[in-house]
């Protein structure tokens, strides 16, 4: 009850910062959900797909254009990069043409890589100056985006079914999800000279270590790989363990509901202390248990179940956890700039992580595939750990 008053009080006592992550958020799951049953009614899934890698490597390379925000204030950021973002999302109405396609997405993708970057430093800024509140602000931003995205697709389909899906209807909804990103309270995000961007002296903004840096680029990259290895292909290896269809919605629908609720667990006080450890710990334990399930033979669709609700709670601690360490972790004078690595790296991950397993999954089996997560997410929970070493021991040395 006591951690609950605590959760409550602090929604109330960021409510700006809260309202403006559930409508970034909530626009962006509405859009994002619209768009691909728009394009599949309509027959044109490939100029989705052409959308979709457009905007993951358009978000990919949104590091290398900090620099050019440099001295500029996160509510100016917020204005200008929530109308670049809204016209991507307008964009979406055209199906037909793949050129448009493709511009759709670098524009969606660049608006909402450096958004996102804003929510951040936003974030960041905040836990500097309430320090006793850190905890609930990094994990929060992970919560919300667990519970709009269930929200988006309940929405959607809700109104999809009351209005038929017809193209007019889609349209209204990509048009108004647009428009809810202009209408975005950027008023509420701190004003010109309490948050800026860290002015970089090169073009580029990369890290003044660039061997670490570096080191901090790959481990990303490889737990982009990680997270969606598994991830985009659930339901068909749901379906191959035997599941109808059915059945494999009712699961997906429950895990992604297993994922929201496992936030509260470690918005615990305990994980506050020493994130970085607990992280290892977290994905030691997880990892040893979903390789324990790929290795049964027996009853595969019991076992296949069990990884999946761990790596369900498992995925919430990963990324919640990995934002408590990046604080401690990061240089308060390159945050932006190691903020930018993260989400270029996990989106570089991403685009390599979903081809490579689905490319297991074809040729070799799931249960292998099961096994090479839970392997992969023991490194990446080792490997953060020794990072975290790694800068604790470059800010002593300063």
């Amino acid at each position: 009850m006591k951690n609950v008053r605590l959760y409550v009080g602090v929604l109330r006592k960021y409510k700006s910062l809260f309202i403006y992550i559930t409508m970034f958020y909530l626009s962006m799951g509405i859009s994002k959900y619209t768009q691909i049953l728009y394009f599949q009614q309509n027959g044109k899934l490939i100029n989705f797909s052409l959308a979709y890698s457009a905007m993951a490597i358009a978000g990919s390379f949104s590091f290398l254009i900090t620099n050019r925000l440099e001295g500029m204030s996160l509510r100016k950021v917020a204005k200008i990069l929530g109308l670049i973002y809204a016209t991507g999302m307008i964009l979406r109405v055209f199906f037909q043409s793949s050129w448009i396609a493709i511009i759709s997405g670098s524009i969606s993708g660049f608006g909402a890589a450096i958004l996102i970057l804003v929510v951040r430093k936003w974030i960041y800024a905040e836990s500097d100056k309430n320090p006793e509140d850190k905890q609930i602000l990094i994990s929060s931003r992970y919560t919300i985006m667990q519970i709009t995205s269930l929200l988006a697709t309940l929405v959607t389909g809700l109104i999809l079914f009351i209005f038929s899906s017809s193209n007019v209807v889609y349209i209204v909804i990509l048009s108004a999800t647009a428009m809810a990103i202009i209408l975005l309270p950027a008023n509420s995000v701190p004003a010109d000279g309490e948050i800026k961007i860290e002015k970089k002296s090169k073009v580029f903004a990369l890290p003044v270590n660039r061997v670490r840096g570096l080191s901090y680029l790959v481990a990303v990259i490889f737990m982009g790989i990680t997270t969606s290895i598994v991830d985009p292909i659930a339901p068909a290896l749901l379906r191959a363990t035997g599941y109808n269809v059915g059945a494999v919605s009712v699961i997906i629908t429950s895990l992604g509901v297993v994922t929201m609720l496992s936030a509260f667990l470690f918005q615990l006080p305990i994980f506050n202390k020493q994130p970085a450890r607990y992280f290892w710990l977290v994905e030691l334990f997880s990892g040893s248990i979903i390789i324990f399930c790929g290795l049964m033979t027996r009853n595969q669709y019991i076992w296949i179940m069990i990884a999946f609700i761990v790596m369900s709670v498992e995925g919430t601690g990963f990324f919640i956890l990995k934002e408590l360490v990046e604080y401690d972790m990061f240089p308060k004078e390159e945050t932006v700039v190691y903020l930018g690595l993260a989400q270029s790296g996990f989106l570089i991950g991403d685009a390599i992580g979903a081809p490579v397993g689905t490319f297991l999954f074809q040729f070799v089996s799931g249960r292998i595939l099961l096994i090479l997560y839970g392997v992969m997410a023991m490194i990446c929970g080792f490997s953060y750990m020794e990072l975290s070493k790694v800068f604790e021991r470059d800010k002593l040395r300063v």
